[in-house]
């Protein structure tokens, strides 16, 4: 039974028990030997490990997305928490729950159905046809329900996917109320289809980590093709209604820099991009305070992705 979680680990803790191991570097220390880098993490966050003694010979004992059992300490360093590693072993299925290890939504086959009941509201027959054709799709579905939304940052679990898209047909509802001139059905079809690259782009088990696929296409172009190889078992697909979801998915990071390829140009490719980026925002920031709370505190780290430190409010 795991008994330490990464949430609860102050300084100068003993530390015994087991993570998965999400990153590994060897590294040049100043007289020519080697130490060990890592990044250990549960299903309550992530943190540093470092190993100076027979670096070479550990890291060769497991591979990044092991289950590894760790005796150290808990230090802070330049102020951020790390374990000074002792030893480490990697650990048999058998050994561990993946409970202790990965988040885990309450109700998956739930947020699946209110998604679809989300999507029931569109009634264009084309966008109808492609929904639908993705539903009734058994390996697509299952691969989509267990996905995650992305490797960290937000809805970083199995079935975040699902659930952020959910939450963005929420907002889209409401951005068509303030905004009738959006194309409601383009738009509630273009959420479910924005990410759906994903499912090829990472894999999702108990360490979510870039395929080959997604280091070399990414998701944008990977979920483009998915969704043109429905698009062409439907007959009679207009161009331009196809020309338009294309657009809205190669278009939803927004910018250049964020790796759009091309900026939104029309008002739903804008709106799109606007609702994904608001509600992948706020479930971070969500979860930030919340685990910046449950430690105690009411300014979180620094968060070198965002550029800040968050305030909790003190509640």
């Amino acid at each position: 039974m795991k008994r330490q979680f990464v949430n609860t680990l102050q300084d100068g803790d003993t530390v015994n028990d087991y993570f998965v191991a999400v990153r590994k570097d060897l590294r040049t220390k100043q007289d020519g030997g080697k130490f060990l880098g890592t990044v250990f993490r549960d299903k309550t966050g992530e943190v540093g490990g470092i190993l100076f003694s027979g670096a070479v010979d550990v890291a060769r004992l497991f591979e990044i997305g092991d289950v590894v059992h760790v005796r150290g300490r808990a230090a802070s360093y330049q102020g951020r928490l790390q374990v000074k590693i002792d030893s480490l072993s990697p650990l048999k299925e058998c050994d561990y729950d993946r409970a202790d290890l990965v988040i885990m939504p309450a109700d998956v086959a739930g947020d699946l159905e209110q998604l679809y009941n989300a999507l029931s509201v569109v009634t264009q027959p084309h966008l109808r046809k492609l929904i639908d054709a993705f539903w009734e799709d058994k390996d697509f579905l299952e691969a989509f329900s267990t996905a995650a939304a992305a490797k960290k940052w937000h809805h970083e679990f199995r079935g975040g996917l699902v659930r952020h898209c959910y939450e963005m047909t929420c907002i889209a509802e409401t951005m068509c109320v303030l905004f009738p001139e959006l194309d409601r059905d383009l738009l509630l079809t273009a959420v479910l289809l924005h990410d759906i690259g994903k499912v090829d782009e990472m894999t999702h088990d108990l360490h979510v980590d870039y395929t080959d696929a997604g280091k070399l296409v990414g998701h944008l172009q990977i979920g483009v093709d998915m969704a043109q190889e429905k698009m062409r078992t439907i007959d009679g697909f207009p161009k331009e209604l196809r020309m338009h979801l294309v657009h809205c998915i190669l278009s939803h990071h927004g910018s250049l820099e964020n790796g759009s390829p091309i900026l939104p140009k029309t008002l739903e490719a804008t709106v799109l991009h606007h609702i994904d980026n608001l509600d992948a925002q706020a479930s971070a920031i969500s979860r930030i305070a919340r685990d910046t709370r449950e430690k105690g505190q009411v300014w979180s780290e620094f968060i070198p992705l965002i550029d800040r430190v968050i305030w909790t409010k003190g509640s």
